[in-house]
């Protein structure tokens, strides 16, 4: 009997894969599902086996892309009680694991602030939610123990954090060469930095005797 071909063996893996690429190069708008059979090296009828529309391909890709930085928010849970360290913990580990998994943290970010209301929606509801839930659980956690002030909504406050490392990860290029700026590749420092801000705001406070200013 003759070798099955690639087009009738090509699978779901590659068929993700090819979808990541280009969801990643052009967007949703700009990808069809025969764009996506040709990268795979298989036919429409084979994505079609697999997923039932594009959309629901697009969604299973940021779901993919998304699952390692679930990690980020694990370890930040398994830091202890002390909150400042598992904010500490969580920016930190979120911006490693974007320096590490760019081109996964261009393609959810690209999503993210170029879809429209309906992708947006969808996007909010099944893929970000859960991990969204889990970051403002952290700070309503701290909110509660007394750890930041109680008029503060806790989605707010994770909201802060986030745009604090989506703003890193994505000027780093131009803010390493800006004079003073010298935290951005350094994870842990920034996270020491950028955690102190969000807690204690840019009011002065007298130190605690004995305690000196990172800087």
């Amino acid at each position: 009997m003759p070798e099955p071909s690639r087009n009738a063996t090509s699978g779901r893996d590659e068929i993700l894969a090819a979808a990541t690429d280009l969801f990643g190069e052009t967007g949703f708008d700009g990808v069809s599902i025969s764009a996506i059979a040709r990268r795979a090296g298989t036919s429409k009828a084979n994505v079609f086996h697999h997923f039932n529309s594009k959309e629901d391909l697009y969604m299973e890709v940021m779901r993919a892309a998304c699952k390692v930085f679930n990690r980020a928010v694990k370890d930040a849970g398994d830091a202890g009680d002390d909150f400042d360290e598992r904010l500490r913990t969580l920016m930190r580990q979120d911006i490693e694991l974007m320096s590490v998994n760019p081109d996964r943290a261009h393609l959810i970010l690209r999503e993210v602030l170029e879809s429209g209301p309906s992708h947006g929606r969808a996007l909010a509801g099944e893929v970000f939610d859960e991990q969204f839930t889990e970051v403002v659980a952290l700070f309503e956690q701290a909110r509660d123990a007394g750890a930041f002030r109680d008029d503060v909504p806790a989605p707010l406050a994770a909201v802060m954090m986030i745009a604090c490392n989506v703003f890193l990860f994505q000027s780093r290029n131009v803010l390493r060469h800006l004079p003073g700026v010298d935290f951005v590749d350094d994870p842990g420092r920034f996270a020491r930095l950028a955690a102190r801000v969000l807690l204690e705001g840019l009011h002065h406070r007298p130190e605690p005797a004995g305690q000196g200013t990172e800087t």
